[in-house]
């Protein structure tokens, strides 16, 4: 199942300042990272990167693998295309998400407010890229686990009783530990399967024109280029 297939199936009293305590270790962990994302996502205006991406499925002998791009343009359009007619598009943005094999005619871009864990999905997905001006902007509205061991991860959670826990279990982000950049982005759905999604060359606040090439094949369905 490609990244396609499955975006079309989910459908008071004050306090003394002697009484305030310090971080305790993990929210010194926690702030840490989102501190470092910041550091990088406050500059981005726009956004160009390598992508590989992994589907892990019980489906598959092996994992399934194609190479691409990820392009995010501020504030809120992102683009996720496969290299080569046989790999697919999706286009993330506050108005809605489209999917589509490349090279063909695209369906009607599913609103916001009509499918709960795509609107998770694509409001996480774009506060990942979206310049903020607190670094709590990538964690606000979602539970936060700081993974045990090396690197620098966030793992995103739906809301504890939401029912968009039945289709997405968690959402994790891996950062560079000296840039921030973002360098590997999973997707745990709740039946098991993961999409892994791998960012190299990270190419930041492009000019137009080298921007171009990347917007050519998808101009026509992004509503924040339209005339």
């Amino acid at each position: 199942m490609n990244r396609r297939t499955f975006l079309a199936a989910v459908g008071g009293a004050l306090v003394p300042a002697a009484a305030t305590a310090a971080p305790n270790r993990d929210e010194q962990r926690h702030n840490n990272r989102v501190e470092l994302w910041h550091n990088y996502a406050a500059k981005t205006e726009n956004l160009l990167v390598r992508l590989m991406t992994t589907r892990e499925t019980s489906l598959l002998d092996e994992p399934l693998t194609v190479t691409g791009s990820l392009l995010f343009l501020g504030p809120g359009t992102l683009v996720l295309r496969d290299d080569g007619l046989s790999g697919s598009t999706t286009i993330m943005t506050r108005e809605g998400t489209l999917s589509f094999a490349n090279g063909v005619k695209p369906p009607a871009m599913v609103p916001s407010g009509r499918v709960p864990a795509i609107d998770w999905l694509t409001d996480r997905m774009l506060r990942m890229f979206a310049s903020a001006d607190t670094p709590d902007a990538l964690t606000d509205g979602a539970r936060v686990n700081i993974p045990r061991g090396g690197g620098y991860r966030l793992e995103l959670l739906p809301p504890t009783g939401s029912t968009i826990r039945r289709k997405l279990r968690s959402l994790a982000v891996e950062l560079d530990p000296v840039a921030g950049a973002i360098t590997q982005i999973t997707i745990a759905e709740a039946q098991g399967d993961r999409i892994v999604l791998g960012l190299a060359d990270h190419r930041q606040n492009l000019a137009e024109d080298d921007l171009e090439p990347s917007l050519a094949p998808v101009r026509a369905y992004l509503p924040s280029l339209r005339e």
